[in-house]
């Protein structure tokens, strides 16, 4: 009966050492499949909250460069308007300076005209 009695008993053990690794592969295939979904989930949302840092900061430098140019339009602007005051103060000052040679040499012709009409007025009272 001893015999029988070991040989059961070793038949126990056998079984419950079987189904023991059995759970034990059941346990760590569960907690490795828990652990990659953990993982994914973390990785999800360390996309996301990637994802929303980069949409925030690319808005923040969009909108800070709109700034920014349109500061420089604004100063662009300012030199433009002086550039075409002083493009019209040249073209004025050229166009008088134009008038003024053109009014001299009608004025130096005129002269001219002048002292050749006192001329012949003085020789005809010098002659009366």
């Amino acid at each position: 009966m001893d015999d029988e009695l070991r040989i059961f008993l070793r038949e126990m053990e056998e079984r419950l050492d079987a189904q023991s690794e059995k759970r034990g592969r059941e346990m760590e295939e569960r907690l490795n499949q828990r652990g990659r979904d953990m993982e994914e989930r973390l990785d999800t949302r360390i996309d996301s909250k990637l994802d929303e840092v980069f949409t925030r900061q690319s808005q923040f430098f969009l909108h800070e460069m709109e700034v920014r140019f349109g500061e420089v339009n604004v100063r662009l602007d300012s030199i433009d308007a002086r550039l075409k005051l002083q493009s019209g103060l040249i073209q004025s000052g050229a166009r008088a300076l134009a008038r003024f040679a053109e009014f001299a040499e009608n004025s130096e012709e005129r002269w001219v005209d002048l002292a050749t009409r006192l001329q012949r007025l003085e020789r005809r009272l010098d002659v009366k």
